[in-house]
């Protein structure tokens, strides 16, 4: 082969080479432009499971919050009907408690006045048998001094 051959050659080489690095070039931003492409709609699709994951957060957040709202106003409402049969109750017996102290007092009281009647009975009839002992006495008294007395003229 002449040189002037291997010229021509060499410049059929670099042609192809030419080419070929502009075909691998094009084949390089066709895959880049489809690489961003495919990464922008993978963006997109996340943002959009991002978007519906977060809405259903909020939305299960929302109905969490209002069921433990509905749930707090129900044991509220329990507690104060419990707190009020609890008072109820605790009124009942107390009333039922002063009744029966009422009674006990009415009873004790009534036994205790039956006690000093009876005592005032027996005070009256231990100071008339002092009365007439007393008397008995005088009178024994005022016989024997009337005994051991001569009875002379005066």
């Amino acid at each position: 082969m002449t040189v002037e051959e291997r010229g021509a050659s060499a410049g059929d080489g670099t042609s192809a080479v030419a080419r070929l690095l502009e075909v691998a070039t094009r084949n390089a931003d066709e895959l880049l432009a489809e690489s961003r492409a495919e990464a922008a709609s993978m963006v997109a699709t996340a943002q959009r499971d991002a978007d519906r994951v977060t809405g259903a957060s909020q939305a299960r957040a929302e109905q969490l919050r209002a069921e433990a709202s509905a749930e707090a106003d129900r044991v509220l409402t329990a507690a104060h009907a419990e707190a009020e049969r609890v008072h109820a109750e605790l009124e009942r017996a107390r009333a039922e408690q002063s009744a029966e102290l009422e009674r006990h007092r009415t009873t004790v009281l009534g036994d205790l006045a039956e006690q000093q009647a009876a005592l005032e009975a027996e005070i009256a009839r231990l100071q008339q048998v002092e009365q007439d002992h007393r008397e008995r006495m005088r009178s024994y008294l005022t016989q024997q001094l009337a005994q051991i007395e001569p009875t002379t003229p005066r």
